[in-house]
């Protein structure tokens, strides 16, 4: 789940910050940098694990800056395919379950890999799962008509397991204002605000630059609490390797 990744860059060090140690500088300025951010097809940035190399600082003319070269490692947030993850429940919708890890919230399991007898219930808001004695498998329509007391729900908050099924990447481009070029300074303001409230409203899943999806369809996954053993949010015990 978790990978270290090497990289080169060139740190700057305002003047004000030569009296800091440099380790503490250049380190601060790496995570101001990459910290939260995505390395294309590489994984969500947490933090500088460590600095490897750094060169003398040089200083250019004009600006007074101190140039350092480094070279470091990022700890990225990289699940892979097959991984089993623990998170809690952030969402559900009849299009998909949102799951979080409190440092990222774009895994997402949709219908489709939910175990089967899952059906939506409307008047609950929410997907539940339908566990028959005799494995059969019953139609959306059967399942809404089972009694309620039987069903296993999966709400908000709850602890869930699940497997990582894939992970998607997608180009995400800022969307050019819709106002038109003649209109009045009123119109255009209303319009700016209507694409900002629309953008606001904008599925999550639209917007997810990096976005893991995950599956609930296998014997011991799902909520954590429906299986024998099952309770408290679990923990990571996963080996990450390192990429150059």
């Amino acid at each position: 789940m978790f990978v270290l990744f090497t990289l080169r860059d060139t740190v700057p060090v305002a003047p004000k910050a030569f009296t800091v140690a440099p380790a503490i500088t250049i380190q601060d300025s790496l995570n101001k940098k990459f910290a939260n951010k995505l390395i294309s097809d590489k994984g969500l940035a947490l933090s500088v694990y460590d600095i490897l190399t750094a060169e003398d600082g040089k200083v250019t003319w004009g600006n007074g800056m101190m140039y350092y070269r480094v070279s470091f490692r990022l700890m990225l947030f990289a699940p892979f395919v097959g991984e089993v993850i623990v998170g809690k429940v952030l969402d559900v919708t009849a299009s998909y379950i949102r799951v979080s890890l409190d440092f990222f919230q774009d895994i997402y399991i949709p219908p489709t890999l939910l175990p089967p007898n899952s059906a939506y219930d409307p008047s609950q808001k929410g997907w539940f799962w339908y566990s028959d004695d005799e494995d059969r498998i019953l139609t959306p329509s059967e399942l809404l008509n089972t009694v309620v007391a039987s069903r296993l729900y999966i709400d908000k908050g709850e602890p869930i397991r699940f497997r990582v099924d894939s992970v998607e990447w997608q180009d995400i481009r800022p969307e050019p204002p819709s106002s038109n070029a003649g209109a009045g300074a009123q119109v255009n303001g209303d319009a700016d605000e209507q694409a900002d409230v629309e953008q606001a409203k904008k599925d999550p899943i639209e917007k997810a630059g990096y976005k893991v999806i995950g599956t609930i369809a296998e014997s011991g996954l799902g909520v954590v609490s429906w299986w024998d053993g099952g309770g408290g949010d679990g923990e990571f015990l996963e080996e990450g390797g390192e990429e150059e």
